[in-house]
């Protein structure tokens, strides 16, 4: 059973800070990182191991939740006691909140090497067992039920269980969320889950077991993986009202694939080789390409560039960089050089990726 302090999970969470107050609660949240480490090093280990071994784990639970608070306030954190032949799990977690991923995975980072007492994680795992509480309420995982909605690189779910019954509020909305994350775990539900739905009404015949999901989830991840075991990438195709529209993107579109890269530089290139739909010619499309490589190298591991939208003679790439290092400047710096119109370059701070999400299919 796990011990720890979670909060309702938040169904969205939008940041719209300046570059300057990121940077701020960013080095507030490292100073954080390494006191949380240093207490854990200096005694705190030692008091959580012994209060786990006696079976009273929440003796430890108020110091933890401070030092995981000044982390980051909306982290939730658990213990997971040892079991099996595996050593006790500390988890710290962001929950389902996209913002928040960065922050779980530099604690991680830091965290010591495991061993045979202890250790770490910033994912939760699939839970032991066949059922959670939820208020108070007994949620059995034999009676929920799933109705799936694939797309190409996500799945919709709604989720059945006739204990959502008499659940006010939003209640139900985060039940649904920590079932799928009790069953599934974390990493399957944020790398591919999209709408979560709840609804206690009995489900129709194309409803199924909610222990099938993973298996489900685990084909669809390989259904988005190449011959190498890294990210596919995806042809989209629309229409806008300025005409037709290509996007290629790498997939999955989530900021847990990458939670270093908390900033998102779009880079608008013209190319004067239009086709009749607005598209780029045989003439631009070399350029293109040799220009997105040579961003990419720029970069040298500090970003990396998920997605490219063609559409009205322009072309959108959409980066995502390392907020600590200069690599935005690098990139405005880099496509100076392009000679088919002026490119400009747009940076905003979007630890959740939420500006890539309309490309998310």
């Amino acid at each position: 059973m796990a011990i720890g302090a979670a909060r309702p999970r938040q169904l969205s969470r939008s940041l719209d800070f300046s570059g300057v107050r990121i940077e701020t609660a960013r080095l507030r949240s490292d100073r954080a990182v390494t006191a949380f480490w240093r207490w854990w090093a200096e005694g705190g280990r030692g008091r959580a191991t012994a209060a786990l071994d006696s079976g009273d784990g929440r003796r430890v639970v108020p110091e933890i939740t401070s030092l995981v608070e000044a982390i980051d306030p909306g982290l939730s954190w658990e213990f997971v006691p040892a079991a099996d032949g595996e050593p006790h799990r500390l988890t710290v977690t962001a929950a389902g909140v996209p913002e928040l991923r960065g922050a779980a995975r530099r604690w991680l980072a830091s965290a010591p090497v495991a061993d045979a007492t202890w250790s770490y994680a910033d994912l939760r795992e699939p839970v032991r067992g066949c059922a959670m509480y939820f208020r108070d309420r007994r949620l059995g995982f034999d009676e929920a039920e799933v109705v799936v909605d694939l797309g190409l690189a996500r799945a919709d779910i709604t989720v059945h269980h006739p204990g959502f019954a008499g659940l006010v509020g939003a209640d139900a909305s985060i039940a649904a969320y920590l079932l799928l994350d009790a069953v599934c775990g974390e990493e399957q539900v944020e790398t591919w889950v999209g709408v979560i739905r709840a609804n206690a009404i009995a489900p129709g015949d194309d409803a199924v077991a909610l222990g099938e999901l993973p298996r489900i989830l685990s084909e669809l991840s390989v259904d988005n993986t190449d011959e190498l075991g890294d990210p596919a990438w995806q042809i989209l195709h629309g229409d806008t009202c300025s005409g037709p529209l290509v996007a290629v993107v790498r997939v999955p579109l989530v900021s847990l694939s990458a939670p270093q890269f908390d900033r998102h530089v779009a880079v608008n290139v013209p190319y004067t080789d239009v086709e009749d739909g607005g598209l780029p010619g045989s003439l631009s499309l070399p350029g293109l390409r040799d220009l997105e490589d040579h961003l990419v190298e720029r970069l040298e591991g500090t970003g990396e560039c998920v997605g490219a939208e063609s559409c009205d003679g322009a072309r959108l790439l959409h980066f995502y960089v390392d907020s600590t290092t200069p690599a935005h400047e690098q990139l405005r710096a880099a496509a100076c050089g392009w000679d088919q119109g002026e490119v400009t370059v747009t940076i905003t701070d979007d630890p959740g990726w939420r500006k890539v999400q309309h490309l998310r299919v």
